[in-house]
């Protein structure tokens, strides 16, 4: 897993660790799949007890290089 600058910015700002991140890649639902000036970009959602994860990543060979993370806001019910 190669991290981008962008993505450890984020991550650092948003609280989420390279740990949680890889067990994003491994263990997350693909959510998003679509192609961004030419490249295919995947992104998978993660549930954890505290927060919602979100990566977005492409393929390079056997190497997986990600763009971007955050946490996404869960909906409360009122």
């Amino acid at each position: 897993m190669i991290l981008t600058t962008h993505a450890r910015d984020e991550m650092e700002a948003s609280g989420i660790t390279e740990e949680e991140v890889k067990a994003c890649l491994d263990h997350g639902m693909l959510e998003i799949k679509q192609v961004v000036h030419g490249e295919m970009r995947y992104g998978k959602k993660l549930e954890r007890k505290d927060k919602v994860i979100m990566v977005i990543y492409t393929v390079q060979g056997e190497e997986e290089r990600v763009i971007t993370c955050y946490p996404i806001q869960r909906k409360r019910w009122i």
